[in-house]
């Protein structure tokens, strides 16, 4: 795959700028976590969105930077526990993938019509 020089160009505070503007307009909650290294769980990740078809946990990164060895561990703790985690890139931003995910999540779950009166 190859990254285009605007995702190469962008720093990870105007990612997250991105993220919490989608998540403004789809009404998704966002907690961005300022700085992880002092939270009760080092290499908790960045963001934690909430939305009526899941929680998503994710660590955002600039185009060619990997997760700390911590942020790692808390990501295997979570996806271990059933949690959705993962880590956002501004690739993943321009090529619609972080949208989709948070439209999935942002979407009301269709509940079965059986004993509804």
């Amino acid at each position: 795959m190859t990254i285009s020089p605007a995702a190469w160009a962008m720093l990870e505070d105007q990612l997250q700028e991105n993220v919490r503007t989608l998540c403004k307009q789809l009404r998704l909650p966002v907690q961005h976590v300022y700085d992880a290294r002092k939270c009760w769980l080092i290499g908790w990740p960045d963001l934690v969105i909430i939305g009526p078809g899941g929680i998503l946990f994710r660590e955002l990164k600039k185009e060619g930077e990997n997760p700390t060895p911590a942020q790692w561990k808390v990501g295997r703790l979570l996806t271990d526990a059933g949690a959705d985690w993962g880590v956002w890139r501004p690739a993943d931003l321009l090529d619609g993938t972080i949208g989709r995910q948070l439209a999935a999540i942002a979407a009301h779950p269709v509940l079965p019509m059986e004993g509804i009166a």
